[in-house]
């Protein structure tokens, strides 16, 4: 694979995280010569303490992005799929989408549905886990978000995960694509097997809508962190066979 032939990869991280997820990603795209970005979530930063933006403002953020680059694979994470599904429809320059235990989202969905009843002790129980602050922001609670979203890195690792966490608009949680980008666009689904975060049973569901399933069932929910080369490696398939 040769960079001038290779499209542009675009990097969208999940709710609470910021580009910083993809580092290990970027540095293994970076060896393959496939040149890739990162977009920043408006939901997941403050202006004046309260947030910056919501999922549309998160949707709008990368359009932008997509609007400087004429080919492009759009890689999206977690809570990312939501607004990559709105932001990517219809833009002649998104070739394939790959949502990384994402929620390709249909009209009328948003993050906020897809909590599983009755979840074990490991899965994500928004009204325990997570905190509502008076400004419209929401974080996760710090002891919890290593078994939530890095079970099975090597501890050091996933403490420094979790200082790097930040909180967003709680406003995402109610907030459903006005336009489908998978209905449209070829795209990949990234299955995580160990998933604490997005459930692996909700993305046994959820990769239905994709063309292609590629599981990793050892994963937890980060394996940009937690396996950056098999990311990398599924990427760069998919570049490989645009």
């Amino acid at each position: 694979m040769t960079t001038n032939d290779n499209p542009t990869v675009v990097l969208v991280h999940g709710a609470w995280h910021s580009p910083w997820c993809w580092t290990p990603v970027i540095a293994e795209l970076d060896q393959y010569g496939i040149h890739s970005v990162t977009v920043d979530l408006p939901s997941c930063r403050t202006v004046d303490g309260a947030p910056a933006g919501d999922m549309h403002a998160d949707a709008a953020e990368i359009r932008r992005t997509l609007d400087r680059y004429q080919d492009v694979v759009l890689v999206a994470h977690s809570y990312g799929g939501i607004p990559a599904t709105e932001g990517a429809a219809g833009h002649p320059a998104v070739r394939h989408l790959v949502y990384v235990a994402a929620y390709n989202a249909d009209e009328g969905e948003a993050l906020g549905g897809y909590a599983v009843p009755n979840p074990g002790p490991d899965v994500l129980n928004p009204p325990l886990d997570l905190t509502m602050g008076e400004n419209g922001m929401m974080g996760v609670k710090t002891e919890r978000a290593a078994t939530l979203f890095y079970n099975g890195m090597p501890p050091e690792a996933a403490e420094a995960a979790v200082a790097q966490l930040r909180p967003m608009s709680a406003a995402v949680l109610e907030q459903s694509p006005t336009a489908i980008a998978w209905r449209d666009i070829p795209s990949t689904y990234v299955l995580t097997g160990q998933d604490n975060a997005t459930p692996t049973v909700v993305q046994r569901e959820l990769c239905k809508r994709a063309g292609s399933v590629v599981e990793l069932a050892d994963s937890c929910h980060s394996p940009m962190l937690a396996a950056p080369k098999r990311v990398a490696d599924i990427i760069g398939s998919v570049v490989a066979g645009r």
